[in-house]
């Protein structure tokens, strides 16, 4: 699969007297990102020297047995599904993290790797945004979780001080969308359409909430048509170094 060109986004979490990024194909930028053009109503966080830093976390290491942890919102509307970090200032953007059951704060890359989501509705591609897994306060970033995005590619990174455990379910409950076997949002399987999730070209069962993020992993979640859903891409051509 050919990667989509875009321009290097790059989100920039100043704490402290560090300044962290992790890129996808290019640089850190000396300024903060661009609002996102699917997000062009909100602003994009910038870096902030936290007066409050959250202390530093118990190293995560496997996601909680039910998904969400927390009383937080999931869309059961129709795509596109902005982040938590761009919506009123990212007010309830750490509620999201932690009902994923992760911590946030200062950016880690011990361990440090990449999948990537596709995500296709009728045919037609939804952008997976940046800023999921940014903690964010009055527009202010604030900290991330360890499994986050930093642009609009659909690369989700996956940076921890430990080896852990990450699931599909946790990504989708951090973008605060509904996400089961049956629904995604508000497209649900039944009167003729049907939702289905692959990993590298093959479809799989179960609930796929609890996939396990892999390296280099290409995951699609479809729904269409049902019995005549796109063949989606078995590989994703991640920039040299991911």
């Amino acid at each position: 699969m050919t990667r989509r060109p875009v321009a290097a986004v790059v989100a920039l979490v100043v704490v402290g007297t560090a300044a962290v990024g992790c890129t996808s194909g290019g640089s850190t930028p000396d300024t903060p990102p661009t609002t996102p053009a699917s997000s062009a109503a909100t602003s994009a966080p910038t870096g902030t020297r936290a007066a409050t830093f959250p202390p530093a976390p118990d190293p995560y290491r496997s996601p909680p047995v039910t998904l969400p942890t927390g009383p937080i919102e999931l869309s059961t509307g129709p795509a596109p599904w902005p982040p938590p970090a761009l919506a009123n200032g990212g007010a309830n953007s750490a509620d999201y993290v932690a009902a994923a059951g992760l911590p946030y704060g200062e950016e880690t890359t011990q361990v440090h790797y990449h999948a990537h989501l596709d995500i296709n509705i009728d045919g037609d591609k939804v952008e997976v945004p940046a800023y999921l897994g940014f903690v964010v306060k009055n527009g202010k970033a604030l900290g991330l979780a360890p499994l986050h995005t930093h642009d609009p590619t659909g690369i989700i990174h996956i940076e921890n001080s430990v080896p852990g455990k990450f699931v599909l379910g946790q990504v989708l409950v951090e973008w605060g969308v509904r996400f089961t076997d049956r629904c995604l949002g508000s497209y649900c399987t039944g009167g003729g359409k049907e939702l289905a999730v692959f990993v590298n070209g093959t479809r799989i069962g179960g609930d796929p909430t609890r996939l396990v993020l892999t390296a280099h992993q290409e995951i699609a979640i479809e729904y269409g048509e049902a019995g005549n859903l796109p063949t989606p891409p078995s590989s994703y051509d991640f920039p040299e170094g991911d």
